[in-house]
């Protein structure tokens, strides 16, 4: 008899040596779970609620960052009858304006990262608060880079390219009602703009 409950007091010792010790690895198991997760890291949200800002885009280099597009006011239709054109052969394109604006130049420039533009101008808006003032009014750059189309106010799709409308600050010009006049000229044609 002494012998079965030497048997059985083993058993009873074997069995709670054997639950003490899968409880210690569940625990350590636990444990190094816990200490391995940081509780600063953030935490992923959901594809429908995912928010990308300038600042998070710039720290992930697999994610191109997305330039905020601007948004074309919906105007009422502009009468063709009180546009004017110009061809801007070098672009292919052709731009409308208000009828009535006095004269202006037109260059056709490259940025250094080989973006395409047309800058409009005229001398009755040199100034001379601004070295190498130019008189510009606006400008319509084709395919905007992310960093050009920063500037845009409104933008258009003609053939395969798109293009943005940036208007000049009135820092440097002598008459800002001038270039007002002119600006909003450019505005009322620019959603008319098309391929040539």
């Amino acid at each position: 008899m002494m012998a079965y409950a030497q048997g059985k007091k083993r058993q009873l010792v074997l069995v709670t040596t054997l639950i003490v010790a899968v409880l210690l690895i569940a625990g350590a198991v636990v444990a190094l779970n816990l200490a391995s997760s940081d509780p600063k890291a953030p935490v992923t949200p959901s594809p429908q609620s995912t928010e990308i800002n300038d600042d998070d885009a710039s720290t992930d280099s697999s994610v191109e960052p997305q330039p905020a597009q601007p948004e074309t006011p919906t105007s009422p239709a502009v009468d063709p009858a009180t546009l004017s054109s110009v061809d801007i052969e070098p672009l292919a394109i052709k731009v409308f304006y208000t009828k009535g604006v006095d004269g202006f130049d037109f260059t056709v420039k490259r940025t250094a990262d080989q973006t395409e533009y047309v800058e409009f101008s005229t001398a009755a808006l040199a100034g001379t608060k601004c070295t190498d003032d130019q008189g510009s009014i606006a400008s319509i750059i084709k395919n905007p880079t992310s960093a050009t189309s920063l500037t845009t106010t409104q933008t258009v799709k003609a053939g395969d390219a798109t293009y943005g409308l940036s208007l000049a600050g009135s820092d440097c010009t002598p008459d800002a009602a001038l270039l007002d006049k002119y600006q909003t000229a450019f505005k009322n044609g620019f959603s008319s703009l098309t391929a040539l």
